[in-house]
Parts: structure tokens; C-alpha cells; sequence
């Protein structure tokens, strides 16, 4: 199995939103037709209340993974997510984000969803683990400090990402070949994964 790119949290660049209402870190993007982003994944700083961005074309994957509950109204909903809950909506909707308890965080993906498909869910410690074929795979250590079996310079701290890119086929062929890796992790921590889909 091929090892991932590892993403250090302190080497991603603060960019201000669109509307300029908050920051986020990009972890990393396919560029897109217009203004809209193929995929994006970001962690965004949610400081203070406000209005997110209208960005058409996109539909938006957002998990809360700070430690304060996140509430987002929308014209014909409202979403009160606590840590570790997840809201898709699109991304023309007007949404307005309030932080009921206070300042958290999110992990924001939006992609197009006419060309891609994604799949979000949080790992359990020693579970095993491969990239899904023809996927772009995302993990991100939320909290605590994760590593792959046997792979301690690949060591995961608190907001490092592991990055598969999209296997070509050759890669493909060599990775059916090879043992499955699993993951340690210290108490505590939770790992979160994204898996980017190319629709056929």
C-alpha cells in the first residue's frame, strides 16, 4: 500500500472566506470550471457569528470538530449540530452560522456534485485501513495523535492530515498486491475520513 502525503495543521495558510465573515485553512483542492473549486477540503475557524459564503454550484459537507455546538439556520431549516455532528446543504443556500456556547471549528468539503461524489465518517482506532480505488483520501486527526502501524515518522498530530491522491492505474494494480495497514492512536483521539468519488 502506498503511504499517504502527510499534511502538517501548522504549514496550512489562513485565508479569509469570501464574504469575508471568518478563515479557513485549505488542506487541499481540484481547481474547477468559474469560481467554484471541483472539491475543497478546508478547516474553518468559526470565531464569530455571521453568514456563510454563497458559493453555486457546490454542495457543502460541514462537521462540526470543535469543542462548541455549531447552529445553522437556513430559510427552511435549522440544524443544531453538536462536536462530532455533520450537515450537507448546498452551496447557494444562505446560511447563517450561531455559536450558541461559543468559538469552534469545522470541517468544511464542498465539491461539485455533477462530477464528484464523497463520503465522511469518523474511524475507530485499529480498524484497518486502505484507500478506496480511484478515490481522494482524506484523514484528519481531529484530536490526540494517530500513526501507521510500523510507521513512526508518518506520526499524525492534533489537525495533520494524511492525503491519498487518486491512484492511476498502475498504482491501482500494485496496491491490490499489497497488505492492508492499520493505524494506532493515543486515548482520546478521534480520526475523521473523506473519501472524493469521480462520477462515471
Amino acid at each position: 500500500m502506498k503511504l499517504p502525503e502527510r499534511l502538517r495543521f501548522t504549514e496550512l495558510v489562513p485565508v479569509a472566506w469570501q464574504n469575508g465573515g471568518g478563515v479557513t485553512r485549505e488542506v487541499a483542492c481540484q481547481a474547477g470550471d468559474g469560481e467554484s473549486p471541483g472539491w475543497r477540503v478546508s478547516v474553518a475557524e468559526l470565531d464569530r457569528e455571521g453568514p456563510f459564503s454563497i458559493i453555486a454550484g457546490v454542495r457543502r459537507h460541514f462537521t462540526v470538530i470543535g469543542e462548541h455546538p455549531v447552529t445553522l439556520v437556513l430559510p427552511d431549516q435549522r440544524a443544531v449540530l453538536v462536536p462530532r455532528e455533520s450537515f450537507i446543504f448546498e452551496g447557494d443556500a444562505a446560511v447563517n452560522c450561531l455559536l450558541p456556547e461559543g468559538p469552534s471549528r469545522a470541517l468544511n468539503l464542498m465539491y461539485n456534485p455533477a462530477n464528484w461524489q464523497a463520503s465522511v465518517r469518523w474511524l475507530t482506532s485499529g480498524e484497518p485501513l486502505r484507500p478506496a480505488p480511484n478515490a481522494e483520501t482524506f484523514i484528519l486527526a481531529v484530536d490526540g495523535q494517530a500513526w501507521l502501524a510500523g510507521e513512526l515518522p508518518l506520526l499524525l498530530k492534533s489537525g495533520d492530515v494524511w492525503h491519498w491522491p487518486r491512484l492511476n492505474a498502475d498504482d491501482e494494480l500494485a496496491t491490490e498486491s499489497c497488505h492492508t495497514m492499520t493505524f494506532e492512536t493515543l486515548p482520546a483521539t478521534r480520526l475523521i475520513r473523506i473519501d472524493l468519488f469521480p462520477r462515471v
